[in-house]
């Protein structure tokens, strides 16, 4: 079971590893090979992974109601407490609810439980996204245009995706390959980019960080067991669903407070503490979901 769970988790840390210490040697700025990814790499693993490796999106949209739940249950369990400590809801709480489910999930999904997993990981994934394209925006004190998330790659690929899957069309066999080449570029660049983004982070606000590590996966697991009560899952369902719970605050959380003048080095400490505190506590996770 160690070994397993050391097999899983260290693409993850190799990938992300390599782009921290390149950072640090070497100054690099990501955000053209990121906006490629998300313009053209993700959405090709998107729309390939539901329309080619998941075998039915019938339980897509009931299984993504457990990801609105997680998501905008830890924003509603945690707005008192947050309330309470007086800390600014806007800069603080949206760290709490929308998490790391592409640059994280998504690989752990795909190394732990494999293709048609990750596949299903996607429905989960999309409500992070359109949420933190959405509510996030608005709660960082910006405004949205529908139009927009419409035009979004993501979204796009999704859709298309969702009508192959559903109409079992398939792309012609000349096609396949290079779309499968395409989709395999996605993670190992989501990873990379992870590790330089956490080597620009400074950890000012330390403590407000490691507050953010334990609250954002302990509330997302809360919502998680009241999700799988609630909703008949299957085990591999249940599984995932508890993995996207747990993961750390997303990396685009800091981007977007940066972008709207909140407290980005708090939001970025909490990010960084986030994604540190995860490499202690997902191990154990994985070790109690493997032995299910």
């Amino acid at each position: 079971m160690l070994y397993q769970i050391i097999y899983i988790l260290f693409p993850v840390l190799l990938s992300s590893s390599i782009g921290f210490f390149y950072a640090r040697f070497q100054k690099i700025s990501m955000e053209i090979p990121n906006k490629i990814n998300l313009d053209i790499f993700i959405p090709i693993l998107i729309f390939y992974a539901i329309s080619e490796k998941l075998p039915s999106i019938t339980t897509l949209g009931y299984f993504s109601l457990g990801a609105v739940l997680v998501v905008f249950g830890s924003g509603i369990i945690l707005y008192p407490f947050i309330k309470f400590l007086k800390i600014d809801i806007n800069s603080f709480l949206p760290s709490m609810m929308f998490n790391n489910s592409i640059n994280l999930g998504l690989p752990l999904a795909l190394f732990a439980f494999g293709d048609e997993a990750m596949a299903m990981f996607i429905a989960l994934s999309l409500v992070q996204v359109i949420g933190q394209f959405t509510v996030a925006v608005v709660m960082y004190g910006g405004s949205i245009k529908f139009i927009d998330l419409l035009k979004n790659p993501v979204i796009i690929a999704t859709i298309l995706a969702l009508f192959f899957n559903y109409f079992n069309l398939h792309l012609p066999e000349l096609f396949l390959p290079s779309v499968e080449i395409l989709s395999k570029v996605a993670i190992p660049l989501i990873l990379f980019s992870l590790g330089v983004r956490l080597a620009d982070v400074e950890l000012k606000h330390w403590k407000m960080g490691l507050l953010g590590a334990i609250l954002c996966p302990l509330s997302g697991i809360v919502m998680a067991v009241v999700a799988i009560w609630i909703f008949d899952y299957t085990q591999l369902q249940k599984d995932l669903l508890i993995l996207f719970a747990v993961l750390p605050p997303a990396v685009l959380n800091a981007i977007l407070a940066e972008k709207y003048n909140k407290d980005s080095q708090m939001v970025a400490s909490i990010v960084a503490v986030g994604t540190i505190f995860s490499i202690v506590y997902i191990p154990i996770v994985l070790y109690f979901l493997l032995q299910s």
